[in-house]
């Protein structure tokens, strides 16, 4: 079962985010709240200062966020750095890194970011940058980062205490365990090659499994933390998108542009979508996948 909005652009997406009833989606174009029950789409950008198209890679938003576009913190990646708003998206402002600007390809928030306010953000070309006040200022942090071209990020559930990172970069994965400040190259099985999406395993106190999906070895696992990877899923195409689901719904991975689901206890994948998927992403509830479309439009999939 699926529910559809109608497209606000028909360009790019990289993201999708769900609160409440509305998505949050960033495209090439920019930042969209998509809302059935109020109006359709609307660009957050609108009114900024910042003229012209602002291609947007990826958004967090802080844990209680209200979707009626009066209350939150939002960061969204761009090219040139971070985008901040702490008012739902009314307004914005860009966050200064470092010159040359860089462009933010990923960004995750700390599982303790109510009490710790860390983010972490990577960037193409200029590796990894952190923030401890919510985004309001950066500092890079690259020693043992020799790959600094960054496309995913995923910390692990336990991150205040274990301050474990996962990197995946142009040439494979890097890990930290002191919260993002030193980094080592791990050694896949497959040799280097692009890691194009990180996930912690939602029992991952338990087995300790880590999956990388890659550009073209398929999907891989760890079940020692990063040390040690194996093939998980072998398949010709990139994997884009890793979404981990509750136990008794598997996980579902995006090759290409089409979705497959692996159910718990069963060997087999199943296939959710055949063609034109951006991104999949997880629902708020985490029991449907969230499918950003080509047309852009933004599919709910139930599970």
């Amino acid at each position: 079962m699926s529910e559809a909005l109608e497209p606000a652009m028909a360009d790019r997406t990289y993201a999708v985010a769900e609160v409440e009833s509305a998505y949050f989606v960033a495209r090439q174009s920019g930042l969209y709240r998509l809302a059935p029950s109020n109006g359709g789409a609307r660009n957050l950008y609108q009114g900024w200062q910042r003229e012209g198209e602002i291609a947007t890679l990826d958004i967090a938003m802080s844990p209680g966020f209200s979707s009626d576009g009066c209350d939150g913190l939002i960061l969204a990646g761009i090219n040139g750095g971070v985008a901040r708003s702490e008012d739902g998206g009314a307004t914005w402002a860009a966050l200064a890194m470092r010159m040359p600007a860089p462009l933010v390809t990923c960004l995750a928030l700390s599982p303790g970011f109510t009490s710790d306010r860390r983010v972490l953000a990577g960037s193409y070309e200029d590796g990894m940058f952190l923030s401890d006040n919510a985004g309001q200022s950066w500092a890079a942090f690259n020693f043992g980062l020799f790959d600094h071209n960054i496309f995913c990020l995923a910390l692990s559930p336990e991150f205040p205490v274990d301050g474990l990172v996962m990197a995946g970069t142009s040439s494979g994965v890097y890990r930290s365990v002191n919260g993002g400040r030193l980094w080592e190259d791990l050694t896949m099985p497959a040799g280097d090659g692009a890691v194009l999406s990180l996930a912690f395993s939602p029992e991952y106190a338990d087995d300790r499994s880590i999956l990388a999906g890659t550009e073209s070895h398929g999907l891989l696992r760890s079940g020692d933390d990063g040390l040690t990877w194996e093939p998980f899923y072998k398949c010709e195409g990139a994997v884009n998108s890793i979404v981990c689901l509750p136990s008794a719904a598997g996980l579902a991975i995006q090759v290409d542009d089409s979705v497959l689901a692996y159910e718990t206890g069963d060997s087999s994948w199943r296939q959710v979508a055949g063609a034109e998927v951006h991104v999949a992403a997880k629902s708020e509830d985490g029991r449907a996948l969230l499918l950003g479309m080509a047309d852009g439009s933004v599919q709910r999939v139930a599970m």
